[in-house]
C-alpha cells in the first residue's frame, strides 16, 4: 500500500511538472531583428546585455547577416520592449519577424 500511494505521488508530480512545461512553451515566441552591428564588440555588447532583459530567454547575434535572434517569453515581454533595450544600446533594431510558437 505504501509503495502505490509512492507511486501515485511520484506520477502527480510528474504530470504536473509537464504541465508547467506545456504552459511555459505556449507563452514562447521569438523575434529577428536586423540590427546595426558590424563588429565583434557590438556583438559581444548584445550578448552581454540582452539575456538581462525580463523575459529573454535565449539570443544569438549574427554578425554576418546583422540579426540578432531572440526567443522570449511573451508575458514577460514583448517585441517593443526588447526593439527598445537594443536601440538603448546604440544600434537601430527593426523586427523582421515575430511569431508566437
Amino acid at each position: 500500500m505504501k509503495t502505490l500511494k509512492s507511486i501515485l505521488i511520484a506520477l502527480s508530480i510528474m504530470f504536473c511538472a509537464g504541465v508547467a512545461k506545456a504552459e511555459l512553451k505556449a507563452n514562447e515566441a521569438e523575434v529577428t531583428f536586423k540590427v546595426s552591428v558590424d563588429c565583434q564588440g557590438c556583438k559581444n555588447k548584445l550578448e552581454k546585455n540582452i539575456p538581462f532583459e525580463k523575459g529573454v530567454e535565449d539570443i544569438n547575434v549574427n554578425l554576418a547577416d546583422k540579426t540578432v535572434y531572440v526567443k522570449y517569453n511573451t508575458k514577460k515581454t514583448t517585441v517593443e520592449k526588447l526593439q527598445k533595450a537594443i536601440e538603448k544600446l546604440g544600434y537601430t533594431a527593426v523586427p523582421m519577424a515575430a511569431e508566437a510558437k
